[in-house]
């Protein structure tokens, strides 16, 4: 059993969290998975197991500051820090205090974020404090979605975007935290700073919404229509066009399952809000030059190859 703990806690470490990591029975390791991904200085780490505990302990390594927040979206896990112990709910985030020992139990599935302290740059006791009452943030749910929605597309993420979805990460998660901890001054500032990535965020998070428009979206955060394109225009951004980038591109990696799925193109193109078949064939050509039937096709060929 002591070798195969061993295993498991090299693979913790190889992949940036050195933490003492034990199994909590037999025949665990053969049930036990362990993904991680990189988004910019962001790590991703999710561990999948019947029975799983990770201590963070002086003995182990210098306590430096961390900013870790952890997410539980299967099974039953527990969080021990001080004198404080809390039962995580699936969805609802929880964040480990900077310097502090900690023992995380898990079985079942979890995510754990990992950003580097300084790149959030709030004072220590200003994350510690939020960390014992990151529920009165008011962006608490908005990056609570955030997170699963990284966790539930982390392989497209990484693979075409990580260094973005990284930097809006730390924006979000540093405005969560001193809204939190209700440094007001600075909370304005950082709401301010996290504004665009919030907006990105939300977008990425209803592009399949067919009432996904420019006055739903300043709505949903607050800000007048004029306002919106205020912030999108000093990022340089033309938030209409991108919307439709963001969504011909959830298109495509549609069609390109189109053969296993069963979908036909109309049902795709609808799924991302254009309605009309032909005008989403059009613009589909001329961002990939290539048209939708083509695709799958294409798709196909290859399938059928590797078979």
């Amino acid at each position: 059993m002591e070798d195969r703990d061993e295993i498991i806690h090299e693979a913790h470490v190889k992949v940036g969290v050195p933490r003492l990591v034990c199994l909590t029975g037999l025949g665990r390791v053969s049930h036990t998975r362990i993904d991680a991904w990189k988004f910019g200085d962001m790590l991703l780490f999710s561990p999948d197991s019947p029975g799983l505990k990770v201590t963070r302990t002086p003995t182990l390594e210098a306590m430096e500051p961390i900013i870790a927040l952890i997410v539980q979206t299967r099974g039953i896990a527990q969080f021990t820090e001080e004198e404080r112990r809390q039962d995580l709910l699936p969805g609802v985030p929880i964040m480990a205090g900077p310097t502090s020992r900690n023992d995380f139990q898990l079985s079942g599935h979890a995510s754990a974020f990992k950003l580097p302290f300084d790149e959030i740059g709030v004072p220590l006791e200003t994350a510690k404090r939020a960390s014992e009452r990151l529920t009165s943030s008011p962006l608490f749910s908005l990056v609570s979605h955030h997170l699963t929605w990284i966790r539930k597309n982390a392989d497209s993420l990484s693979s075409t975007s990580a260094s973005s979805v990284g930097a809006a990460t730390t924006h979000l998660v540093r405005a969560l935290i001193v809204s939190a901890a209700e440094d007001a001054q600075d909370a304005r500032f950082a709401l301010a700073d996290a504004l665009l990535p919030r907006i990105l965020a939300y977008v990425r998070q209803h592009l399949t919404d067919r009432d996904l428009t420019p006055v739903a979206i300043a709505k949903a955060h607050s800000i007048s229509l004029r306002y919106l394109y205020k912030v999108c225009s000093v990022a340089d951004l033309r938030l209409a066009e991108w919307i439709i980038e963001e969504r011909l591109e959830g298109a495509r990696k549609d069609l390109l399952r189109a053969n296993q799925s069963g979908q036909s193109i109309a049902t795709i193109a609808s799924k991302w809000g254009f309605k009309d078949p032909s005008h989403f064939s059009s613009r589909f050509r001329r961002a990939y030059g290539v048209s939708p039937r083509d695709l799958i096709q294409c798709s196909r060929r290859q399938y059928r190859y590797q078979l």
